[in-house]
């Protein structure tokens, strides 16, 4: 513990590599990262496949972490490594400018943590991380939804659902609806879609005509969630 307060302290005593300094600066790169995935998962949470840069993050923080580890003020390393790298063809474009702020922050987080700047790394951290949430909270410059993304789900009884039922069902919700899970057991027929609304009076209206098409279903149930 007293080793780890002196690296943490006097970042000038951890030049000399040992497997605990190492394992220290490794440790803080992949902590501090993993907040910053953590951070990009709760303002992505609606993309389905967030996880990739989630996991983008923490991978691109450490491996840069280790990085300047090696490279330190020895330009030899610096340049066989930038070297290394530029023979590596990258194929996956990200679209999304933020998507490549996160990656970006990663990089110079590992950076910090490789170079031993672990208060400056903290600060940055938490500082840029909390501006995200904050600008995101206020949703700065963003315009409001044309329509909302809402998940509608019906279950019926099987005896009284027939395939025509679907048919109807599917005039009535109009092409924006998308039919996402279709489920059997003994008694009942669950059906999971995804539909796209304006507002709700158009969730109001939604729910009116499923009644109407399973009005001979007592133990009709509709639930519908903005997703």
């Amino acid at each position: 513990m007293n080793e780890l307060m002196e690296i943490l302290n006097n970042p000038s005593q951890a030049q000399d590599f040992t497997i605990m300094t190492s394992l220290f600066r490794l440790g803080y790169a992949f902590v501090l990262n993993f907040l910053l995935a953590v951070t990009y998962k709760l303002l992505n949470s609606h993309k389905e496949d967030c996880h990739i840069i989630m996991h983008s993050i923490i991978y691109i923080g450490v491996i840069m972490a280790g990085a300047m580890m090696m490279i330190s003020s020895n330009m030899v390393v610096a340049f066989g490594l930038l070297g290394a790298v530029s023979i590596v063809r990258f194929r996956t474009a990200v679209s999304n400018p933020i998507d490549m702020s996160f990656i970006f922050l990663a990089i110079v987080v590992g950076i910090s943590c490789g170079l031993a700047f672990f208060i400056h790394a903290l600060i940055l951290t938490f500082f840029v991380g909390f501006l995200m949430l904050f600008l995101n909270k206020i949703k700065l410059g963003m315009a409001p939804p044309a329509t909302v993304n809402y998940e509608v789900k019906v279950s019926v009884k099987k005896s009284g659902f027939n395939p025509d039922s679907l048919t109807l069902l599917k005039e009535f919700l109009g092409s924006d609806a998308l039919m996402m899970d279709l489920r059997t057991d003994h008694k009942r027929v669950n059906i999971r879609y995804t539909h796209s609304l304006h507002n709700l009076l158009e969730v109001q209206q939604v729910h009116r005509k499923l009644e109407n098409i399973f009005a001979e279903d007592p133990s009709l149930i509709i639930k519908i969630s903005r997703k």
